[in-house]
Protein backbone atom coordinates (compact mmCIF):
# COMPACT_ATOMS: atom_id res chain seq x y z
CA UNK A 1 0.00 0.00 0.00
CA UNK A 2 1.03 3.42 -1.28
CA UNK A 3 1.68 5.69 1.22
CA UNK A 4 -0.85 9.25 1.34
CA UNK A 5 2.14 11.22 1.82
CA UNK A 6 4.03 9.89 -1.51
CA UNK A 7 3.27 11.25 -5.11
CA UNK A 8 0.34 9.48 -6.81
CA UNK A 9 2.85 7.36 -9.40
CA UNK A 10 1.42 4.52 -11.32
CA UNK A 11 2.41 1.64 -10.42
CA UNK A 12 3.95 0.57 -13.18
CA UNK A 13 6.14 3.48 -12.98
CA UNK A 14 7.06 2.15 -9.44
CA UNK A 15 8.24 -0.99 -10.51
CA UNK A 16 10.59 -0.28 -12.94
CA UNK A 17 12.28 2.43 -10.38
CA UNK A 18 12.09 -0.76 -8.04
CA UNK A 19 13.65 -3.09 -10.76
CA UNK A 20 16.42 -0.33 -11.98
CA UNK A 21 17.16 0.19 -8.22
CA UNK A 22 17.76 -3.58 -7.83
CA UNK A 23 19.61 -3.38 -10.63
CA UNK A 24 21.97 -0.48 -9.43
CA UNK A 25 22.37 -1.98 -6.02
CA UNK A 26 23.49 -5.48 -7.94
CA UNK A 27 26.32 -3.45 -10.12
CA UNK A 28 27.43 -0.62 -7.19
CA UNK A 29 28.05 -4.23 -5.06
CA UNK A 30 29.70 -6.39 -8.09
CA UNK A 31 31.93 -3.18 -9.24
CA UNK A 32 32.91 -2.38 -5.63
CA UNK A 33 33.72 -5.39 -4.87
CA UNK A 34 36.50 -5.54 -7.59
CA UNK A 35 38.52 -2.40 -6.25
CA UNK A 36 41.74 -3.57 -5.06
CA UNK A 37 42.64 -0.83 -2.54
CA UNK A 38 40.11 -0.65 0.62
CA UNK A 39 42.10 2.03 2.83
CA UNK A 40 41.33 5.01 1.87
CA UNK A 41 43.02 8.23 2.24
CA UNK A 42 42.13 11.78 2.21
CA UNK A 43 43.83 13.24 -0.79
CA UNK A 44 43.05 16.04 -3.57
CA UNK A 45 40.30 13.89 -6.11
CA UNK A 46 43.38 14.47 -8.87
CA UNK A 47 46.01 12.88 -6.90
CA UNK A 48 43.90 9.25 -6.09
CA UNK A 49 45.55 6.97 -8.18
CA UNK A 50 43.75 3.79 -6.94
CA UNK A 51 41.00 1.80 -8.76
CA UNK A 52 40.34 5.07 -11.16
CA UNK A 53 37.49 3.17 -13.33
CA UNK A 54 35.95 1.41 -10.76
CA UNK A 55 35.66 5.23 -8.86
CA UNK A 56 34.37 5.89 -12.50
CA UNK A 57 31.53 3.47 -12.54
CA UNK A 58 30.81 3.57 -8.89
CA UNK A 59 29.94 7.83 -9.78
CA UNK A 60 27.79 6.92 -12.54
CA UNK A 61 25.44 4.54 -10.43
CA UNK A 62 25.42 6.64 -7.60
CA UNK A 63 24.23 9.77 -10.58
CA UNK A 64 21.55 7.26 -12.05
CA UNK A 65 20.11 6.62 -8.39
CA UNK A 66 20.16 10.29 -7.82
CA UNK A 67 17.85 10.81 -11.23
CA UNK A 68 15.27 7.95 -9.30
CA UNK A 69 14.96 10.47 -5.90
CA UNK A 70 13.39 14.26 -5.97
CA UNK A 71 15.57 16.83 -3.68
CA UNK A 72 14.79 16.92 -0.15
CA UNK A 73 15.86 19.86 0.60
CA UNK A 74 15.98 23.64 -0.70
CA UNK A 75 18.30 26.23 0.37
CA UNK A 76 16.65 29.70 1.30
CA UNK A 77 18.61 31.22 -1.91
CA UNK A 78 16.89 28.39 -4.49
CA UNK A 79 13.32 28.44 -2.85
CA UNK A 80 11.72 31.00 -4.98
CA UNK A 81 13.89 30.00 -8.18
CA UNK A 82 12.55 28.16 -11.03
CA UNK A 83 14.05 24.69 -11.29
CA UNK A 84 15.77 25.36 -14.33
CA UNK A 85 17.58 27.93 -12.12
CA UNK A 86 19.00 26.00 -9.61
CA UNK A 87 21.43 22.99 -9.26
CA UNK A 88 20.97 19.98 -7.92
CA UNK A 89 24.04 19.43 -5.57
CA UNK A 90 24.54 15.59 -3.12
CA UNK A 91 24.35 16.60 0.60
CA UNK A 92 26.58 13.80 0.81
CA UNK A 93 29.17 14.19 -1.98
CA UNK A 94 29.50 11.64 -4.50
CA UNK A 95 33.37 11.44 -3.92
CA UNK A 96 32.41 9.95 0.03
CA UNK A 97 29.69 7.65 -1.28
CA UNK A 98 32.22 6.26 -3.82
CA UNK A 99 35.01 6.19 -1.64
CA UNK A 100 32.58 4.10 1.45
CA UNK A 101 31.46 1.65 -1.40
CA UNK A 102 35.20 0.98 -1.92
CA UNK A 103 35.91 0.44 1.42
CA UNK A 104 32.90 -1.51 2.21
CA UNK A 105 30.76 -3.14 -0.58
CA UNK A 106 27.97 -4.41 1.85
CA UNK A 107 27.39 -1.29 2.85
CA UNK A 108 26.23 -0.35 -0.65
CA UNK A 109 22.53 -0.16 -0.19
CA UNK A 110 22.75 1.31 3.40
CA UNK A 111 24.25 4.29 1.50
CA UNK A 112 22.00 4.75 -1.25
CA UNK A 113 19.26 4.61 0.71
CA UNK A 114 20.51 6.46 3.68
CA UNK A 115 23.45 8.82 2.38
CA UNK A 116 22.27 9.67 -0.99
CA UNK A 117 20.34 13.29 -0.34
CA UNK A 118 19.68 16.05 -2.95
CA UNK A 119 19.01 19.35 -2.18
CA UNK A 120 18.04 22.58 -4.59
CA UNK A 121 20.29 25.35 -4.65
CA UNK A 122 21.51 28.18 -6.72
CA UNK A 123 24.51 27.40 -9.05
CA UNK A 124 26.41 30.35 -6.79
CA UNK A 125 25.53 27.85 -3.51
CA UNK A 126 27.17 25.34 -5.49
CA UNK A 127 30.38 26.70 -6.64
CA UNK A 128 30.80 27.94 -2.69
CA UNK A 129 30.41 24.18 -1.60
CA UNK A 130 33.38 23.07 -3.81
CA UNK A 131 35.16 20.58 -3.16
CA UNK A 132 34.58 17.82 -0.34
CA UNK A 133 38.70 17.44 0.55
CA UNK A 134 39.53 21.36 -0.52
CA UNK A 135 37.08 22.95 1.62
CA UNK A 136 36.21 20.26 4.38
CA UNK A 137 39.17 17.93 5.11
CA UNK A 138 37.95 17.36 8.57
CA UNK A 139 34.73 16.85 7.41
CA UNK A 140 35.88 14.66 4.78
CA UNK A 141 38.24 12.05 7.20
CA UNK A 142 34.38 11.98 9.28
CA UNK A 143 32.62 11.10 7.08
CA UNK A 144 35.07 8.33 5.73
CA UNK A 145 34.95 7.11 9.21
CA UNK A 146 32.06 7.45 10.59
CA UNK A 147 28.86 4.97 10.46
CA UNK A 148 26.42 5.71 7.21
CA UNK A 149 23.28 7.00 9.68
CA UNK A 150 25.58 10.39 10.19
CA UNK A 151 26.99 10.81 7.13
CA UNK A 152 23.66 12.83 6.21
CA UNK A 153 24.12 15.29 9.32
CA UNK A 154 27.54 15.53 8.22
CA UNK A 155 27.25 17.04 5.28
CA UNK A 156 24.47 19.14 6.05
CA UNK A 157 27.60 20.65 8.33
CA UNK A 158 28.80 22.12 4.67
CA UNK A 159 26.40 23.85 4.56
CA UNK A 160 25.97 25.61 7.73
CA UNK A 161 29.96 26.44 7.28
CA UNK A 162 29.16 28.63 3.97
CA UNK A 163 26.11 29.86 5.73
CA UNK A 164 24.09 28.20 3.41
CA UNK A 165 20.15 27.94 4.68
CA UNK A 166 18.32 24.32 4.01
CA UNK A 167 14.96 24.02 4.56
CA UNK A 168 13.49 20.29 3.82
CA UNK A 169 11.30 20.44 0.94
CA UNK A 170 7.61 19.65 1.36
CA UNK A 171 6.46 16.55 -0.70
CA UNK A 172 4.23 17.67 -3.49
CA UNK A 173 1.32 15.35 -4.09
CA UNK A 174 -0.88 14.73 -7.26
CA UNK A 175 -4.78 15.08 -6.19
CA UNK A 176 -6.58 12.69 -8.08
CA UNK A 177 -9.01 14.00 -10.52
CA UNK A 178 -11.74 12.86 -9.04
CA UNK A 179 -10.35 14.60 -5.85
CA UNK A 180 -10.12 17.92 -8.14
CA UNK A 181 -13.62 17.56 -10.24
Amino acid sequence: MLDAALPMIPTKRLIRIDKCRAELLACAKAVARLATHRKIEPVLAGHVIHDLEIRQVLATIVRRWTIQIKPSFVSTGAANRPRAEQHQEHVVPVRVLVDRMIMRPRECRRLLDTALIIASVTPAEHQRLGGIYTHFPDLYRRMLAEDVSHLPRLGKQRYRRKRIKLHRRQAQTRKRRSQTS
